[in-house]
Order: C-alpha cells, then structure tokens, then sequence
C-alpha cells in the first residue's frame, strides 16, 4: 500500500484529540477500561482495534464516530 498507513493516521487522531481534552495516557486508559500500553499501541499506529474499541474511543473523547475517523478520507 503506498501513502500513510491507515492504523497511523488513526492513531494521530486519537491521540490529537486525547491532547486537546487535556487528558494523559494513563487517565484516558483508565476511562476506557484498557492498560495505557494498549492506549499507546493504538496511538502508535501498532495495534489494529475493533469497531467496538474505536466506537467507544470516539465517546470518551466526546467526539462523534465520523469526526474520529475523518483524517482516514485522505486516503481513498
């Protein structure tokens, strides 16, 4: 696949939008119930996520679905 990896550009997402809100890692992980390596994986772009994990990543960032996964329209 040429062009940014889409788990990358996932992961810049969220953790953008973790950053905005002002809250760490370690606080957002324990908000959703996972470890904060787990967090970091997915912000790293090295760990691929469920639809249920990026649904409910999208509400602890108080962000609807399509704005959580908007950046991932450049690359179609």
């Amino acid at each position: 696949m040429k062009g940014p990896d889409p788990l990358t550009v996932f992961g810049d997402a969220v953790r953008q939008a973790r950053q905005r809100l002002g809250v760490s890692q370690e606080e957002m992980a324990a908000i959703l119930g996972m470890h904060r390596t787990q967090l970091g994986h997915i912000e790293q772009g090295r760990k691929d996520c469920r639809l249920s994990t990026v649904m409910r990543l999208a509400d602890a960032l108080q962000l609807p679905l399509s704005s959580l996964l908007k950046p991932l329209d450049q690359l179609t």
